[in-house]
């Protein structure tokens, strides 16, 4: 049986693409995650504004600031998945290789949940994961993305 995990990061909207939240195998590791679900939204000043948020495949997670995924089962192992937010080097991310593309509204929150059998699975390749990008033309606002997967 597979053991599950939840993750969320955060970054600011800026005029190029940003990742608020990488998720995937680590530097010694190749492992597949089977992506569940993820939450994305605005967490700054509610504005009527839209920005498109993408969800990558990416071959190198970038530099960001380490999150410690936690178990949803306590008694299951520690992820393997390497899981970072607020990146300063953005991940190697797949060209044409987009997942989800979500334009929303800074006033909403939005949901994704994978139909049975339509799960994200990413290779069981180092340093291989998805990125969850976000850009704006002209706000300078926080948003934040959460994920559920299993390993």
């Amino acid at each position: 049986m597979s053991a599950g995990y939840s993750a969320s990061g955060d970054q600011t909207l800026t005029t190029t693409a940003t990742t608020a939240l990488t998720v995937g195998s680590n530097a010694t590791t190749g492992q597949r995650n089977k992506f569940r679900e993820f939450w994305m939204g605005n967490v700054g000043t509610p504005a009527d504004l839209a920005s498109i948020q993408v969800v990558r495949r990416c071959t190198a997670l970038g530099t960001g600031t380490l999150v410690t995924a936690t178990e949803i089962d306590p008694a299951d192992r520690a992820a393997q998945a390497a899981a970072a937010e607020n990146h300063t080097v953005e991940p190697t991310y797949t060209s044409a290789k987009e997942l989800l593309e979500i334009p929303l509204n800074h006033r909403g929150t939005y949901r994704w949940v994978a139909a049975p059998g339509m799960e994200i699975i990413t290779p069981a390749t180092v340093a291989n994961g998805i990125g969850f990008t976000s850009l704006h033309a002209s706000a300078v606002t926080d948003w934040r993305v959460g994920a559920l997967w299993t390993e």
